[in-house]
């Protein structure tokens, strides 16, 4: 079972083949939303790169983001995803959305 992701942290959806990244926003016990990295424009990528595991920046980004309306929000069942950054299977955290 994957582990429940926290706000800000980064997941793969797994039942699409490129493994889309997702910023998580918001996360129950069913299902986790956030906004996909591949959506953000160049500012708020940097400042998620740059924030280098910085749980609190993180967080306060992926939460701003989720509220924004011009962006197009996921919500993805639990049995969809995989951690990035805790998955051991991706040998390096994010850096930027290639796989």
């Amino acid at each position: 079972m994957t582990p429940q992701p926290t706000v800000g942290e980064i997941v793969a959806i797994t039942t699409i083949d490129s493994d889309p990244l997702l910023l998580v926003s918001s996360a129950s016990d069913d299902h986790v939303t956030g906004v996909l990295l591949a959506d953000l424009p160049t500012e708020p990528l940097r400042r998620l790169q740059a924030s280098d595991l910085d749980t609190a920046t993180r967080r306060q980004l992926a939460q701003t983001l989720g509220q924004t309306d011009d962006r197009q929000s996921f919500t993805v069942p639990t049995t969809d995803y995989a951690l990035v950054e805790r998955d051991s299977s991706r040998p390096n955290p994010f850096d930027g959305g290639h796989n």
